[in-house]
C-alpha cells in the first residue's frame, strides 16, 4: 500500500501551471507571479496567480479500501492585476490559465470579474477525478 502519490499531485498542479504561465506571459508581464502561498508580500509583484487547492475527496475505493485509488481535486485560481495594468491584462493571464488547467482535463467555471478601486481580479474553479497511476500531461 503506497498512497504517497496523492501528495504530488497538488505539486505537479502547480508547477505545470506555473511553467505554462511563465512561459507564454513572462516577456510581455514581467512581474508575473504564480503562486500557491496566501500571505500577502511586502513587495507584491502583478499580475500575481494564487492557486489554491480544496481539500481533495477519495473517489473510487474498491471493496479492500487500503489503497487510495483516485481523487478529486479542486483548485480555485484567483488572477489579480493592478488596477493601472487594467481588467484585460488579469483577463489575458485568466485565458492562458484557463487554457493550461483544459490541458490538464480539468472541469471549468468560467472566471468571476471582480474589481476594487486598486485592483481587478478573477476567480476560477477548476475540478477533476485523478487516478493513482494517472498523468496529468505529457512534454
Amino acid at each position: 500500500m503506497d498512497n504517497s502519490w496523492i501528495f504530488d499531485v497538488q505539486d505537479k498542479v502547480y508547477s505545470r501551471l506555473e511553467a505554462v504561465c511563465i512561459a507564454k506571459l513572462a516577456k510581455k508581464y514581467a512581474g508575473i507571479n504564480v503562486t500557491m502561498d496566501n500571505h500577502v508580500q511586502k513587495n507584491p509583484s502583478f499580475p500575481n496567480v494564487y492557486l489554491h487547492f480544496l481539500s481533495p475527496i477519495e473517489t473510487g475505493k474498491d471493496l479492500d479500501g487500503a489503497d487510495v485509488n483516485a481523487i478529486y481535486l479542486t483548485a480555485q485560481i484567483e488572477v489579480t492585476a493592478t488596477s493601472a495594468q487594467g481588467m484585460s491584462v488579469a483577463y489575458e493571464v485568466s485565458k492562458v490559465v484557463l487554457d493550461c488547467m483544459k490541458e490538464m482535463r480539468f472541469a471549468a467555471t468560467l472566471p468571476e470579474f471582480l474589481n476594487t478601486d486598486t485592483e481587478y481580479r478573477t476567480v476560477s474553479r477548476f475540478a477533476r477525478n485523478i487516478g493513482n497511476e494517472e498523468e496529468l500531461y505529457t512534454v
